[in-house]
């Protein structure tokens, strides 16, 4: 069934043209993927679709039958409200049972209010809304944001099984390539951006962009050849430019303004004041609990100068508090935490974002100096610096108030990078970072020479980053792994067989209580026939004493008789029975 028809949709906003005259459909079975920079207008297109955001020019037409569910990237609902009046959205066709069942799987009490929740837990409950009511057309913006890696996985194959359409924004490249049949690409190095359709996956966009890349670097081969001749003709002497008409300096000059930095080389930021020592952490039988609860115990963790390891482990199980042990934020209850004396930490955490403020972006750069200094000992000034970055000239004057969410995340994670840390901490460095910038990210840390310890639930960073993977445990221990493929292959082990417990116990159980029915039945029955059997003695009694005075009624006799006979009859059957359930 075709769902929705886009037609001629431009929107700006604060002055600037996010995108124009973008047209495109959606039908049953169609997966689309949104990807672009952070405020390119991705969460836009998406409210625009949703019906909540008006377009400047165009038209979303919807087929009149199709029913929409939209998950928004900071959704707002009331707070005194329990999950699951939430959850159910006051939706008829949302079953209580199938509420509360994936409330569950996401890891959530129902009856708890919202305003006990906390940021990554309310996120979760939005999205249980969006799922749970019938839709052709689910509009997701960042589903997997403070999901651990078993809900995500989890969530892949909710949605694979769903007939519905789906348009998504995610920075989870393995969940766009796992589940998209169709893409849709905002290229912000134009302004407006340029919105790009392709069929495929998330590989299929990196195809076509590498092609543009191509395209684009053979034209700047033309145009380099084009500025020698210019600056070979300008270098012949004022008689020759004289004598040239006008338009032959200014494009002259034109070429040489457009001449691009080397902005593709790979970036790499200094790694701190002082070289990186032997020790650099190590953590001895730490435990942490909060309240009664205890979240690690007896934690034991060595980590080495350019060691890269990945810390997972479900939502709440403690990968944070292992971070802040690990640099000091915290003090265990017990154990102790050793940190070497060479290290500089650099801490990115999970809401990690500069406060919004008037000043702009460059400023906010400049105030760790003019020019910043590389690895290689080299200085980039600070306006290149945040161009690598995708802020450009304009971000680079706009206020930081004036930034999208990711935007800010994304000056935050710069700010960090340029304080060259000699050990980096990451807490889910991901979230609400667009694709490019986790690219960018990856490509720094690729030729970082200090350590690197990162909590995260993506699949392709740890695969990419990491050489070790550290799981905490529900027990609050630490488990080593090799790398991410073993840790999910020793973790599904164990999910199938306490799966494999769960149910034998269940059957168990089952068991016992189809004994204990069945005991109970027995009893009522034997209580019965005891019953039955009383009257039917009493019966032949008084049989008996009637038979003992009939006299020469013979016609009397007789019917006593084949009564006392039938009596005699079931009570031979009863006493039988009896005696079957009372033998067992």
């Amino acid at each position: 069934m075709h769902i929705v028809s886009v037609t001629g949709l431009s929107k700006s906003y604060e002055g600037r043209t996010l995108f124009t005259d973008v047209a495109f459909g959606v039908g049953t079975g169609d997966r689309v993927g949104v990807v672009g920079p952070n405020g390119s207008g991705k969460s836009t297109l998406l409210r625009i679709l949703a019906g909540e955001e008006v377009p400047d020019e165009g038209e979303v037409v919807y087929n009149t039958a199709a029913r929409t569910s939209h998950l928004e990237q900071q959704p707002r609902f009331d707070e005194s409200a329990p999950a699951l009046t939430v959850a159910a959205g006051g939706d008829a066709a949302v079953q209580q049972h199938e509420a509360e069942a994936i409330l569950d799987r996401l890891g959530l009490d129902p009856a708890a209010p919202l305003s006990a929740m906390s940021g990554g837990q309310r996120r979760r409950v939005a999205l249980a809304r969006a799922l749970l009511p019938p839709s052709d057309l689910l509009i997701l913006d960042e589903p997997t944001n403070h999901l651990d890696v078993d809900t995500i996985d989890w969530l892949e194959d909710e949605l694979r099984r769903r007939a519905s359409g789906l348009l998504m924004v995610t920075h989870d490249r393995y969940f766009l390539e796992r589940l998209t049949n169709r893409m849709i690409e905002i290229d912000a190095s134009t302004s407006p951006g340029e919105v790009f359709w392709h069929e495929g996956t998330y590989s299929d966009v990196l195809e076509a962009r590498a092609q543009r890349e191509e395209q684009r670097a053979r034209s700047e081969q033309r145009r380099q050849n084009l500025l020698r001749k210019e600056i070979a003709w300008l270098r012949r002497g004022p008689k020759a430019r004289t004598s040239k008409p006008k338009f032959r300096v200014d494009q002259a000059i034109a070429l040489q303004e457009a001449t691009p930095e080397d902005a593709r080389a790979q970036l790499q930021l200094g790694t701190g004041r002082r070289r990186l020592g032997n020790d650099v952490v190590e953590a001895r039988d730490v435990t942490v609990r909060y309240g009664d609860t205890t979240v690690l115990e007896d934690a034991s963790l060595v980590v080495g100068p350019g060691d890269r390891v990945g810390i997972v482990g479900p939502n709440g199980s403690g990968k944070t508090t292992l971070l802040r042990a690990l640099t000091g934020a915290i003090e265990p209850d017990a154990g102790e935490v050793r940190i070497g004396t060479t290290v500089e930490f650099g801490v990115y955490e999970q809401e990690a974002r500069v406060p919004p403020s008037e000043r702009s972006v460059l400023d906010t750069i400049r105030d760790h100096g003019e020019h910043i200094p590389l690895a290689n000992g080299e200085n980039l000034p600070a306006s290149s610096l945040a161009e690598r970055f995708q802020f450009d000239g304009r971000l680079q004057r706009a206020s930081v108030a004036r930034l999208s969410g990711g935007e800010r995340r994304r000056l935050a994670l710069l700010h960090l990078l340029i304080t060259a840390p000699n050990v980096l901490v990451l807490d889910e460095p991901t979230n609400d970072l667009d694709v490019d910038t986790l690219n960018i990210l990856e490509d720094h840390l690729d030729g970082f020479t200090g350590t690197v310890i990162v909590a995260s639930h993506d699949r392709y960073l740890l695969d990419r980053l990491t050489d070790r993977i550290v799981a905490v445990e529900p027990s609050g221990r630490l488990r080593e792994h090799l790398d991410w493929e073993s840790y999910r292959d020793a973790h599904t082990s164990r999910q199938a067989a306490t799966a494999a417990a769960e149910s034998a116990a269940r059957r168990a159980t089952a068991a016992s209580t189809i004994d204990n029915k069945e005991r109970q039945r027995r009893r009522k029955e034997i209580r019965s026939l005891e019953e039955r059997m009383g009257k039917l003695g009493r019966r032949r009694e008084d049989i008996d004493r009637e038979l003992a005075v009939v006299g020469g009624d013979f016609a009397r006799a007789g019917e006593l008789a084949a009564d006392r006979r039938e009596v005699e009859g079931e009570l031979a059957r009863l006493e039988e029975r009896w005696l079957e359930l009372t033998v067992d």
